[in-house]
C-alpha cells in the first residue's frame, strides 16, 4: 500500500438525547442568530421543537424555514437564502433527512459566499465555499450528509443535480429523532447508507484503511439492525446502530467518494423522481457485479458478514454472491419494484446519456464503464428490480 490520507470533516455529538446539545454546540461555534432549515412535517411532529428548545435555552435568536421538499430544488434554496438574509442569520441549522440537510448546506453557501443561485449551481467539481456556521441534525439514518462535504441540489433549469461544496461546522446525531420513523422510510434510508458503504469499498484511488473500516462496520450494522428496525419501528437499540452506520458510511463517503451506483441513482432521481434510497437499492447489485473483478477480495469480507459460505470461491465469485444476497435483502425488506413506478427497461436505458454526460460519479469507481457497459448495467438493474 502506498501513501494515503484520511480525515473526518465535522465533529459529531452522538447519542440518545443529543439534540439537547444543539444550542451549546452553536454557542461554541460563535452563533448569534440561527435559521432552522427543515420541513413542515417535522415541525408538526414536534421534532424541530427539540432543536428550538435547545436554542432558546442557550439564549440564541432563531427563526424556522420549513419549506424543504424532496430532491432539494433550487427555488427552495433561493427562498431559504432570502429568509436567512432577512433575519441576518450567521448560522444555519439543518433538521431532517437528506433533502433538508442538503438544502441547509446550500443555503449556508448561498448566503455566506454572496453568490446568486445561478452562480451557486454552475456545473463543475464542488469546492469548499465561504459559508455561514452550519450545524446538521439528521432525523433519518441514511444520507450521512451531516458528515459529508456535498449538498446535492436539483437545478430545475438545467434539469440536473449539482453538488454544492459545504463542509458542516458540526453534526448532532440523535437516534431518538429516528424512533417511530415509518417502515418505508426506514428501509429506503437504510439501503442508501448500505449503498454508500458498498461503493466506498470500490472507490477509484480514494479508498483507504479509514474509509474501508467504517464501510465494513456500517455494512455489518445495517445487515443486522435494519430488519429489526423495520419490524419494530420503536426499537431504540436498532435505531442507535443504524444512526451509527449511517454516520460512519457518510464519513467514509466523505473520505472515499461514492461512484457508479450513485451515478445511476442520480439519473433515476432526476429523470423519474424515484426516491434516492430506492434507486440506490436497485443499483447496488450491479455495482457489486461490475466491480467484482477489481474488488473481489474486499467483497469476500462483506460476503462473510452476509453469512455466505465463501469456501473455495474466488473474490470475484464472492462479490457476485453478495449481489444475489442483496437482491434477496431488497425483497425481504419490501423495496418497491420498477413496475410500481411504471418504469420499463427502455426507461432505465434512457438514463445512459445522463450518466455518461452529466453525472461525474459514474466515472469515480475502480472500474470505469464504457457507454456500452452502462447500457448493459442499466438493463441488468431493471431485470433485478422489475418485479421484486
Amino acid at each position: 500500500m502506498g501513501c494515503t490520507s484520511y480525515k473526518i470533516l465535522a465533529p459529531v455529538t452522538f447519542g440518545a438525547g443529543a439534540t439537547a446539545e444543539t444550542g451549546n454546540v452553536c454557542v461554541s461555534l460563535g452563533s448569534k442568530k440561527v435559521l432552522v432549515v427543515t420541513e413542515k412535517a417535522l415541525v408538526n411532529l414536534g421534532l424541530v421543537k427539540k432543536v428550538t428548545d435547545s436554542l432558546e435555552k442557550a439564549g440564541l435568536e432563531y427563526q424556522i424555514f420549513d419549506e424543504c421538499v424532496q430532491d432539494t430544488p433550487d427555488y427552495v434554496v433561493e427562498a431559504g437564502g432570502k429568509a436567512a438574509k432577512a433575519m441576518g442569520a450567521d448560522t444555519i441549522v439543518g433538521v431532517g433527512g437528506g433533502s433538508s440537510l442538503d438544502t441547509a448546506k446550500a443555503v449556508s453557501v448561498l448566503v455566506g459566499s454572496g453568490m446568486t443561485i445561478e452562480e451557486l449551481l454552475i456545473p463543475g467539481p464542488p469546492k469548499d465555499n465561504p459559508k455561514l456556521i452550519t450545524v446538521m441534525v439528521p432525523t433519518t439514518s441514511g444520507t450521512g450528509s451531516e458528515s459529508t462535504q456535498i449538498g446535492v441540489v436539483n437545478d430545475t433549469t438545467r434539469k440536473c443535480k449539482t453538488g454544492v461544496g459545504c463542509i458542516p461546522s458540526a453534526a448532532i446525531v440523535d437516534p431518538e429523532l429516528t424512533v417511530g420513523l415509518p417502515r418505508s422510510i426506514t428501509v429506503y434510508t437504510g439501503l442508501d447508507a448500505f449503498s454508500h458503504a458498498i461503493e466506498v469499498l470500490c472507490s477509484g484511488g480514494m479508498d483507504n484503511p479509514h474509509s474501508d473500516a467504517l464501510a465494513y462496520d456500517a455494512i455489518e450494522r445495517i445487515i443486522k439492525w435494519l430488519p429489526v428496525a423495520v419490524e419494530d419501528i420503536n426499537n431504540l437499540e436498532a435505531r442507535e446502530n443504524l444512526a451509527i452506520a449511517s454516520n460512519f458510511a457518510g464519513v467514509a463517503f466523505a473520505d472515499a467518494i461514492v461512484n457508479l451506483g450513485h451515478g445511476m441513482a442520480h439519473a433515476m432521481g432526476t429523470l423519474f423522481h424515484i426516491p434516492h434510497g430506492v434507486a440506490c437499492a436497485w443499483s447496488t447489485p450491479v455495482v457489486l457485479e461490475f466491480m467484482a473483478p477489481v474488488c473481489g477480495e474486499k467483497y469476500r469480507r462483506v460476503a462473510h458478514t452476509m453469512g455466505i459460505d465463501t469456501t473455495g470461491k474466488t473474490g470475484e465469485e464472492c462479490a457476485k454472491l453478495c449481489a444475489a444476497w442483496q437482491r434477496e435483502f431488497m425483497k425481504k425488506l419490501g423495496v418497491p419494484d420498477a413496475q410500481s413506478y411504471n418504469l420499463t427497461k427502455e426507461d432505465f436505458v434512457s438514463c445512459t446519456d445522463y450518466m455518461m454526460n452529466v453525472e461525474v460519479m459514474t466515472m469515480l469507481g475502480k472500474r470505469v464503464p464504457t457507454r456500452e457497459e452502462v447500457v448493459a448495467l442499466l438493463e441488468d438493474a431493471y431485470e433485478g428490480c422489475k418485479s421484486i
